[in-house]
């Protein structure tokens, strides 16, 4: 049965030159406005925020080649678009389990309904709607665009008939009624309707319409587009290039100045019929249409002087469609229509500079939430392992929100279902722990230590090599290095000890009483070249620190949250070496499966101070991936851990990177390493906790974390809120 949808309209008698309105028929298999077939294509967002140039210029590239080879003229339409938050809560909440669980989760929904809802900058969605008159040509056309779209790289979205007659709908407000007044539509609320007029800016950078997009009560930016041929535009140019001359010519007899205006003309006419002789691109007449939604006419004067200071920010003229609001306003809606307001002409790169669909909005509906973007204040919701790398580096001074930061990531990654092992060097995440139902282990605790030579659960044929490996690191960072002669005596006495429990490469050894740093050191003293060696280690195995190392400590690596404390080492050196073994420990449980895992590092230069150590964590870092783990690192030394061998190259494997605030020589270093402009140097040098740059991929945008009140709770380390705890909660994280 064809649905058949009407615009009801009254005509004024001020608009009485136009009075028909397009009606649009759809039977459950096709869609035809006013005769004309219609399909439709949803383009994702694009974030030139978050795009580095040689990849900005790759998809303005992707975009000419799409426009180009569509052979009809086509129509680019922006609307307003909402972003229900159950989309990305329901990801979370599938996988919530546990009491504790579902009320940090009320806590977390909280917060990001609230994020949600007051974005600074209205969310968008742009189609690419083309036409035809015959069913098999509408088919060629859109596999066309579906072809060419994924050959470029461009994600297109193909629209459902229910999501095209949804979108005409909305456009023509179906089921209210208007009277077509002189310079707007009244009614339900007021409609008003404006048009590029004469004035147009000499260059267009890529996202050029984005301000316009961005004003407020945008209902619709539609876009007609017609190419012309060949012969077509070279007419067209030539007639531009007479036009110019005939002026310069009469401005010459006048003894009139050069005219700035004119020249750009004419070398833009030069250089278009140039580009069309050779065949690079194409010229196109594009008739772009505004519609502006108010409730009273004091507020649609207010977005019309808005949207005209905006135009004529960027060079633009806009001017309202007095006595065409119907006309502009069928104009804008999905379908065919052949009658243009105000056709300007565009080459190829500037209707790709367009980009209706730009976005700076970061949304990946699997993820959770990092916080929201300073420019528009939507929140970010970012999936980690969703990246090319899973890994993060979090840089920033003592106070600018480190562990607010990573102790929420671990917070929100747990609420995902995602397995969550922490280092904690000074106990900052222990109420994390509680709350959420995790385990706590406080290494040097009385009869709480762990065993590095334990092989518990692990099933990779390659464990006990890769177990032998890091041991030789351990032992070395334990004793401060090895020479040469000690290397070779370190690893036959590692080999002795485990023989002597009966374990080698064969998994079904593993689970076997593994061997003790007591055992270790017996051996080497065996071996030629490891009396030294054993004598530097009696401290660990027998001495004052037995307890830390020592004993067979039963880990829980199946817990869903594993934190293992070193707040009551007091001895920094020893505790960056327990750092090393606890992290060790938690590695194990990284391979036994390919369950998704987070391992947070605070405080991770420590670590990294000793070469053996750095070695270690370079080495997660380029294989974490392989067993679908993301490292979190955190650390304040920003300039030793950037000079360091191997701090770029971990860097370099992390995805995700965040920089909060910095005291000037940190920020010097950041500025050379990050190529950061002057303003965001000095962002980072006044921001405050929690604000920061954050780095996805190759690009950054502005950013500010958020945390809700229970996080918060947990997480804070100021004395003021652990001594008063109904101290009002900020929003941002704090150290």
């Amino acid at each position: 049965m064809t649905a058949l949808l009407r615009r009801q309209t009254r005509a004024h008698a001020d608009a009485a030159a136009w009075t028909s309105w397009p009606t649009l028929a759809c039977d459950g298999e096709e869609v035809r406005a006013d005769g004309q077939l219609l399909a439709g294509f949803g383009l994702a967002p694009l974030n030139l925020e978050l795009l580095a140039e040689a990849e900005r210029e790759a998809s303005l590239g992707a975009l000419a080649a799409l426009y180009d080879a569509i052979p009809r003229p086509f129509q680019l339409l922006s609307v307003p678009a909402e972003r229900d938050p159950n989309e990305h809560l329901a990801h979370l909440q599938a996988a919530i389990a546990g009491r504790r669980a579902k009320t940090a989760f009320a806590s977390y929904a909280a917060l990001y309904r609230e994020l949600a809802a007051a974005p600074r900058r209205p969310l968008r969605a742009t189609y690419l709607i083309v036409e035809a008159t015959s069913h098999a040509e509408l088919r060629r056309i859109a596999e066309l665009v579906r072809r060419v779209g994924e050959e470029r790289g461009v994600e297109l979205r193909q629209q459902s008939l229910a999501q095209l007659t949804e979108l005409w709908s909305s456009t023509a407000r179906v089921g209210s009624e208007h009277r077509l007044r002189v310079h707007a539509a009244t009614g339900d609320g007021l409609v008003a309707a404006l048009h590029f007029g004469g004035r147009w800016p000499s260059q267009v950078p890529a996202g050029w319409l984005a301000g316009l997009l961005a004003s407020p009560g945008l209902a619709a930016l539609s876009m007609r587009v017609r190419a012309l041929s060949r012969a077509e535009a070279m007419s067209f140019m030539t007639a531009r290039l007479r036009q110019v001359r005939a002026g310069e010519r009469l401005a010459a007899e006048r003894g009139e100045v050069e005219d700035p205006e004119r020249e750009r003309i004419g070398a833009t006419a030069v250089s278009a019929r140039r580009a069309t002789q050779a065949g690079q691109g194409r010229v196109y007449f594009a008739d772009t249409i505004l519609l502006l939604a108010a409730p009273d006419s004091t507020t649609l004067h207010e977005q019309i002087e808005a949207i005209r200071l905006e135009g004529r920010s960027q060079q633009l003229e806009v001017e309202l469609a007095s006595f065409r609001v119907g006309q502009a306003w069928h104009s804008a809606l999905p379908g065919a229509h052949r009658r243009p307001l105000a056709e300007r002409n565009l080459d190829t790169p500037s209707l790709a500079a367009s980009l209706l669909h730009t976005s700076s909005d970061l949304y990946e509906a699997s993820g959770h939430l990092y916080g929201r973007q300073r420019s528009s204040g939507a929140p970010i919701v970012l999936d980690r392992f969703a990246r090319p790398s899973h890994n993060a580096i979090v840089l920033g001074q003592t106070g600018t929100g480190k562990t607010m930061f990573s102790g929420a990531e671990m917070s929100r990654c747990f609420l995902r279902g995602i397995r969550v092992l922490g280092v904690d060097p000074l106990g900052d995440y222990r109420r994390l722990a509680d709350q959420l139902g995790g385990t706590y282990l406080e290494l040097g605790a009385p009869g709480v230590g762990l065993n590095p030579f334990a092989l518990v659960g692990a099933s990779d044929p390659g464990a006990f090599s890769a177990k032998l490996a890091m041991l030789s690191r351990l032992v070395a960072a334990m004793v401060g290095g090895l020479s040469r002669d000690e290397r070779p005596a370190l690893d036959r006495a590692l080999r002795a000890s485990y023989e002597m429990a009966r374990i080698g490469p064969d998994p079904a050894t593993f689970d076997r009483q593994a061997p003790r740093l007591a055992d270790l050191v017996a051996r080497l003293g065996e071996q030629a070249g490891g009396a030294s060696l054993a004598h530097r280690l009696e401290r660990w195995a027998s001495g004052s620190l037995a307890d830390v190392l020592g004993p067979e400590a039963d880990v829980p690596l199946d817990r869903r949250l594993l934190i293992i404390g070193l707040s009551s080492i007091g001895d920094p050196e020893v505790r960056a070496v327990a750092q090393f073994a606890a992290l060790s420990v938690l590695w194990d449980a990284v391979r036994r499966d390919l369950a998704p895992k987070l391992v947070v590092v605070d405080e991770a230069w420590k670590v990294m101070r000793q070469p053996s150590g750095a070695d270690f964590i370079e080495e997660l870092a380029r294989s974490a991936r392989h067993y679908h783990a993301g490292l979190h690192l955190a650390t304040q030394d920003i300039v030793e851990f950037l000079r360091s061998e191997y701090g770029e190259s971990i860097v370099k494997q992390c995805d995700l990177r965040v920089l909060l605030g910095q005291m000037p020589e940190a920020a010097d270093a950041l500025t050379r390493y990050f190529d950061l402009t002057p303003a965001e140097r000095r962002a980072l040098l006044h921001a405050r906790p929690g604000e920061g740059l954050l780095f996805v991929g190759r690009s950054h945008a502005a950013f500010e974390a958020t945390v809700s009140h229970r996080e918060y709770a947990m997480l804070t380390t100021r004395p003021a809120d652990l001594t008063s705890p109904s101290r009002t909660v900020p929003t941002s994280p704090s150290p």
